[in-house]
């Protein structure tokens, strides 16, 4: 993978692995160690949080906006329908200074292999380098 997107540039990632049901309170993302920031840098993204060194940061929407992430990843381990994944995203609009939600680069994906460490960390790594990266599945 890292060969796959290594020309390509690397947007400034906010990871976010929990937040309050449809709300921006109670943000938990992913600080700059441990396997969900390697996951994305891999991938071809840059942890906002990189400068943190915790697995998790409990992030306020006001140190989001201070971070300016070019993409929001928002990752689960458990299936969430269509309709609430469309609902959870939406939440984000209240933030429309920011470049990953005027440019429409809020994702969440429900996947165990963006979450689990394990044989298919690979695979979950795939899945983010789509997601960062679509142009260069192509």
């Amino acid at each position: 993978m890292r060969g796959r997107v290594a020309d390509r540039a690397r947007p400034r990632t906010l990871i976010v692995f929990d937040r309050e049901t449809l709300t921006l309170r109670g943000i938990y993302a992913s600080g700059g160690i441990g396997f969900v920031h390697d996951m994305v840098s891999a991938a071809g993204g840059d942890n906002v949080f990189s400068d943190v060194k915790q697995q998790s940061v409990q992030a306020t929407t006001e140190l989001v906006l201070t971070r300016r992430p070019e993409v929001i990843l928002e990752l689960r381990g458990d299936p969430v329908a269509a309709d609430v994944k469309a609902k959870e995203i939406g939440v984000w609009r209240a933030l429309t200074s920011l470049p990953a939600v005027r440019n429409s680069r809020v994702y969440f994906l429900d996947d165990q292999k963006t979450v689990v460490p394990g044989p298919r960390i690979a695979e979950g790594i795939e899945l983010i380098a789509r997601t960062l990266h679509p142009d260069a599945f192509k």
